[in-house]
């Protein structure tokens, strides 16, 4: 087990009298973590996140569209690190002020006033309003607190994730710590997450 801040590593390695035992083995015990882990596992070897999001796109052809606060830009930076993406990443765009949540997404002001800007009602207003300004099948959205500038009632970590499709959204919160940096980018790796599970249907969606 190799955990980091962003995720967790599972090195599977074993000895035998030869390579076909030994595969033979590797094979049975990665059967035993798949099916303690389940769909917490994204990838194998060498895959990432990102590339994992963009395979689930492109058999789905669908198409993504990301508004960003907190993350100023991260998760559309990781996006687009992977080679054809624009087959299905239309857009990104970091409204990091309420004035372009308003202006450039449609975020109701009364939403923010009533519930904050790092809010679940606000993210899912702003999920929905860059699917539907971007013309995307999909909306993702990150807003939230990645410190300092924290209250009690939303501490430095607080971020809500949301995703839209043409029919439904979807908004998770998480916590986090107080540092900016790895805040940023917990928040990028949590909304590809939340966004392969989505098109994996293995969370519950409501309208």
């Amino acid at each position: 087990s190799l955990p980091s801040f962003l995720e967790v590593k599972i090195r599977l390695s074993c000895f035998a009298d030869s390579i076909d035992l030994a595969k033979s083995r590797i094979n049975k015990a990665e059967n035993i973590v798949m099916e303690s882990l389940g769909g917490w596992v994204y990838g194998k070897d060498n895959e990432t996140l990102e590339g994992k999001v963009g395979e689930l796109l492109k058999e789905k052809k669908s198409t993504l569209a990301v508004a960003e606060s907190c993350t100023g830009g991260l998760v559309g930076h990781r996006l687009t690190q992977v080679p054809g993406s624009s087959d299905y990443f239309l857009e990104g765009a970091t409204t990091y002020s309420n004035e372009a949540k308003i202006s450039r997404l449609g975020v109701n002001l009364k939403l923010i006033r009533e519930y904050g800007a790092v809010s679940e009602e606000v993210a899912i207003a702003m999920a929905e309003g860059i699917r539907r300004t971007s013309g995307a099948d999909i909306g993702l959205s990150v807003t939230g607190v990645a410190g300092p500038g924290a209250s009690y009632a939303k501490p430095s970590g607080t971020v809500f994730i949301a995703v839209s499709d043409l029919s439904q959204s979807h908004c998770e919160i998480f916590r986090f710590y107080n540092d900016r940096h790895r805040n940023k980018e917990r928040s990028a790796q949590a909304a590809l997450d939340l966004l392969r599970r989505w098109l994996l249907n293995s969370i519950k969606k409501y309208i």
